[in-house]
């Protein structure tokens, strides 16, 4: 038995949605990959967004750090993608900011893939699972940072 016949009227749409549409396509509920797209353009959202640098002022603050005061990835400016441990906190940071951010997304796990051929770019995967009560679905996305834009590009895989 799939998903979708285990949950025939659909997903829930996020709060955001329902309120910014004038459609009544959110009603009727979404299927597991439209769930999957909705994810990959809240993903885009957050990843297009940079957070303030308040490290030092909100160490007393647990709750501030996942607030909507620090949305959005750090500035990676000064980070190499060539040097492994630089790699491995922007992928742990990214990582960090999904985890605070999108509750429908356990267990997240980002990887840097390298692309010898064009080195403009910077390619991810993010491996998580959906949160699907009361299951958990895998589930791949790929983002990719267009050099010319500087504005990440997300796609869930199949």
């Amino acid at each position: 038995m799939n998903l979708d016949q285990l949950y025939p009227y659909g997903f829930r749409t996020t709060l955001f949605d329902r309120l910014l549409t004038t459609e009544d396509y959110h009603l009727k509920g979404l299927s597991l990959q439209e769930l999957r797209e909705s994810v990959a353009a809240d993903l885009e959202d957050l990843l297009n967004s940079r957070m303030a640098s308040l490290h030092e002022q909100i160490d007393d603050f647990s709750l501030v750090k996942k607030s909507i005061m620090q949305f959005g990835i750090i500035d990676f400016v000064g980070l190499s993608t060539a040097n492994p441990s630089d790699r491995d906190k922007i992928c742990q940071s990214i990582a960090q900011s999904i985890a605070a951010h999108e509750p429908r997304l356990r267990q997240i796990k980002v990887e840097m893939l390298l692309d010898e051929q064009d080195m403009g770019a910077l390619c991810l995967s993010i491996q998580a699972y959906i949160n699907i009560h009361p299951l958990y679905e895998p589930v791949i996305f790929d983002a990719l940072l267009k050099p010319t834009t500087q504005q990440y590009v997300i796609s869930a895989r199949a």
